[in-house]
């Protein structure tokens, strides 16, 4: 278990920071929480030994090469970003030797959601190949969040694919869907939508500020899916009255989502 002593800095208040400064006041109710917005200086730090990077991917890019000159050489950094190979490559430059990528697998739409059980039993990854003992330290602590820790062997290529497809996909998707819907429909047509609508396009109410970093830092591996995707509904639009393309693509489908349960 890392050293909690010198108390748990949180780099970006909003709701993944929030929630990790809550489930760690859970697990440690004298736990000194302190935290750093985006408009307060990084060394607000001050002492902590655990350090955890809450802000959007670019902002946790451009933080890092400042780091080493306000936090202790011995404290444990994760960041919780939603990609990990930009931000890998950041803390490899500025030789953040404790430094772990990280990513919980939980969330939500705003910070009114934030909550101590956020994390409860949702894989975290971690990533950093060069610093097992690190990695270790860095499990102990989201296991003691609540997490599952999750660990990678790579330099984050491999949970970036997996987040563009299982994540960034979805979100994607989601904010066109709902998008092309109101442009179809009249404004005032839209709340006669039932609840497919409602369950499918949930993610269209997360916000851009977040996301416009994450798509951007994915992008090798999100654009991809984005066309093949294009494509098929492409296809699909061409043989709507077919009736084998029909039954084919739903019982697809509907094996991958028995998978999700």
């Amino acid at each position: 278990m890392p050293d909690i002593t010198q108390g748990l800095a949180i780099v970006g208040p909003g709701l993944i920071g929030t929630s990790v400064g809550l489930a760690a006041k859970r697990r440690w109710p004298q736990l000194d929480v302190r935290t750093v917005d985006k408009d307060q200086p990084l060394n607000g730090i001050g002492t902590a030994r655990i350090i955890v990077l809450a802000a959007p991917v670019d902002a946790i890019v451009e933080m890092i090469p400042r780091l080493p000159g306000v936090i202790d050489p011995q404290a444990l950094v994760i960041d919780t970003g939603s990609t990990k190979q930009a931000i890998l490559k950041a803390a490899a430059a500025a030789k953040i030797a404790q430094f772990v990528g990280g990513h919980p697998m939980a969330g939500g739409t705003s910070i009114a959601e934030a909550r101590a059980e956020l994390f409860d039993g949702r894989p975290w990854f971690l990533v950093n190949p060069e610093a097992p003992d690190v990695v270790r330290r860095a499990a102990s602590f989201v296991d003691a969040l609540g997490a599952r820790p999750i660990v990678f062997e790579d330099h984050g290529q491999q949970h970036d694919r997996l987040m563009a497809a299982i994540s960034h996909l979805p979100q994607v998707t989601a904010s066109v869907l709902m998008a092309t819907v109101a442009r179809a429909v009249d404004a005032e047509y839209l709340c006669w939508a039932g609840a497919g609508l409602r369950d499918t396009t949930r993610l269209a109410a997360s916000s851009a500020e977040m996301w416009q970093s994450i798509l951007s830092a994915n992008r090798e591996h999100l654009a991809p899916l984005l066309k093949t995707l294009a494509a098929d509904l492409s296809a699909l639009a061409d043989h709507l009255d077919d009736p084998d393309a029909i039954p084919k693509l739903f019982d697809e489908a509907r094996k991958a989502r028995a998978a999700l349960k």
